[in-house]
């Protein structure tokens, strides 16, 4: 059964409810008792509230896929419901859970349109930015709870921090081939420098707004070194190996992926073995000189921990 649009005029207008606020709310509140029981499973209707039984699965690990157990972990639910007859809104009812020795739990017994994790948390570990607030959609979308399959939420067991040497320089650079050295341990620009990068791009002259797509390549070297690129969330610890003394990055003015700039986080090894993380963005779009721009931090003492 639908409820007509103007069901609240009905319910009030005989009482002349809107000159007096205080028998106005009396008034809906007794509509609302007295409703038939047709409309109030209405009410009760996922299509009217979005409300859905809600069931989760989850589980914690650590960069080594270990079980993560103890983590506390909090959540919210969103639920839909009508305060009156004629007012309908929504809640977050807040969730409080802990993993067990497995690194699993489970949200069960509760209903709701929308789950949405708020906190996963653990002394010495630290949680993956992506999934700390991660959110899924029970109505209309109706996300498949699966014991057997749960949702995998990672983090980073810290091995304890230690004093790295930073370093950083953003500048312009011409995307003709024309070669730049930097110091790594410094940050300034040094002929015969450690860090090499050369950047081109075909044509070297365009129009930025034209939004045309062209052909650019940067090529990032450390000299007697290596580096590699990583898509690591956290780049706390350099791999042992996997090294190479050059990479070039770019693209294609036809590839499907084009995107007119290089941003890349890479892992580095010096020539005198030590470890490093070096984030960079080349502004490929602009014009000539364009915008180049790095950051590193290396272990001086030849530790592989790259935590801060």
């Amino acid at each position: 059964m639908k409820l007509p649009h103007n069901w609240a005029k009905v319910w009030f207008d005989p009482f002349d409810a809107h000159h007096c606020p205080i028998m106005k709310t009396k008034l809906a509140t007794l509509a609302f008792c007295l409703l038939p029981l047709t409309l109030m499973a209405q009410l009760e209707d996922p299509h009217v509230t979005g409300n859905v039984p809600i069931t989760f699965y989850g589980k914690v690990v650590d960069q080594s896929n270990q079980a993560v157990a103890g983590v506390k972990v909090r959540a919210e639910v969103r639920l839909g419901y009508f305060a009156s007859p004629t007012i309908g809104k929504e809640r977050w009812d807040p969730i409080s859970i802990e993993t067990d020795v497995a690194g699993k739990f489970g949200v069960s017994n509760v209903s709701g349109g929308f789950l949405q994790f708020t906190a996963i948390e653990k002394d010495g570990y630290e949680v993956s930015p992506k999934q700390a607030k991660a959110g899924f959609m029970y109505y209309p979308d109706h996300f498949q709870a699966d014991p057997n399959s749960p949702v995998v939420f990672k983090m980073w067991k810290k091995q304890g921090a230690e004093p790295l040497v930073g370093s950083a320089w953003h500048g312009n650079v011409r995307c003709d081939g024309t070669l730049n050295a930097y110091d790594l341990a410094s940050g300034k620009p040094a002929k015969g420098g450690n860090l090499e990068i050369t950047c081109m791009r075909t044509p070297l002259d365009i129009v930025p707004r034209e939004n045309k797509p062209y052909d650019y390549e940067l090529k990032i070297s450390v000299i007697s070194g290596g580096i590699q690129m990583t898509e690591d969330e956290f780049t706390y610890i350099a791999p042992e190996g996997g090294y190479v003394p050059t990479l070039t990055l770019g693209a294609k003015a036809g590839d499907p992926k084009w995107s007119g700039n290089v941003k890349q986080e890479f892992y580095f090894k010096t020539d005198e073995g030590h470890y490093g993380k070096l984030s960079l963005e080349w502004y490929a779009y602009q014009t000539s000189p364009t915008h180049l721009e790095w950051a590193c931090s290396i272990n001086p003492s030849g530790s592989r921990n790259l935590e801060r």
